[in-house]
């Protein structure tokens, strides 16, 4: 890989740093529209946890041989490097479990065995079904939903909250499946369109503000396939910064 041609505003995308930024910020921003105090340490154990999961994943598509994008080739060039951030990011968000509450390591722990079991279906060596099928995306969107909603099964409130979490779901859901056609060359079809319609749809039943994150992000996803499909450095780093749009209207 020549890293000199990788542009500076793509290092975030590449190194997996944008991710864990949208769960801390959806996390936070889903928590606050129903009361729910989060602790900052929470916080930091989900990023980190979440961190881990994306390098995880891409080494592991490293080694199954793919290189098609930059963050791919980057973990196919440096694996170990890859695979010993992850490791660290595990051991530290353990050692921070350990002073969570403990109803929300509880629940955080359910949500992790739910994510181990969704990187070891996708890495198995038949696991291209899973991706050709698109519930690869699918699973993404549920694990990361999952995993920002932490403390609000915690409190006993996800009864409440689940239109905002399923919408937010789904959203990721549509955010990876984008990329993925961006990035196959693929159509954007019924498929994505009906996906986009059914989360607005979610959003009639959430708070407003969250209601107001989401469609706005759904609009703006709209803009970035429009502008940047066939750009897709710019394409791929605009579609995570669009899920940042709680920062916006967070009050």
């Amino acid at each position: 890989m020549n890293r000199d041609r990788l542009p500076w505003w793509l290092v975030p995308n590449v190194l997996a740093f944008d991710a864990p930024m949208v769960a801390v910020v959806w996390q936070r921003f889903l928590a606050a529209q129903f009361c729910i105090p989060v602790p900052i340490l929470a916080s930091t154990v989900l990023a980190l946890v979440v961190w881990a999961v994306y390098l995880f994943d891409r080494w592991g598509d490293a080694q199954h041989g793919s290189t098609a994008t930059e963050r791919h080739r980057l973990a196919a060039a440096y694996p170990r490097t890859f695979l010993g951030l992850a490791l660290v990011a595990l051991v530290v968000a353990a050692i921070g479990c350990a002073f969570l509450p403990p109803k929300i390591l509880w629940a955080g722990a359910c949500v992790a065995a739910c994510v181990g079991g969704y990187l070891g279906l996708v890495h198995l060596p038949a696991s291209n079904w899973l991706a050709d099928a698109g519930l690869k995306e699918l699973l993404v969107g549920v694990g990361f939903a999952a995993g920002v909603s932490v403390p609000l099964v915690a409190d006993g409130l996800i009864a409440g909250a689940l239109p905002a979490v399923a919408a937010f779901g789904c959203l990721c859901w549509l955010n990876c499946r984008l990329i993925d056609r961006w990035e196959s060359r693929g159509r954007v079809g019924p498929a994505e369109l009906f996906l986009a319609a059914a989360t607005a749809s979610v959003t009639l039943a959430t708070p407003p503000r969250v209601a107001a994150a989401i469609n706005s992000a759904i609009l703006l996803l709209v803009v970035v396939h429009v502008s940047c499909r066939h750009r897709l450095q710019a394409a791929r780093v605009l579609a995570d910064a669009v899920l940042l749009t709680p920062l916006a209207i967070w009050g």
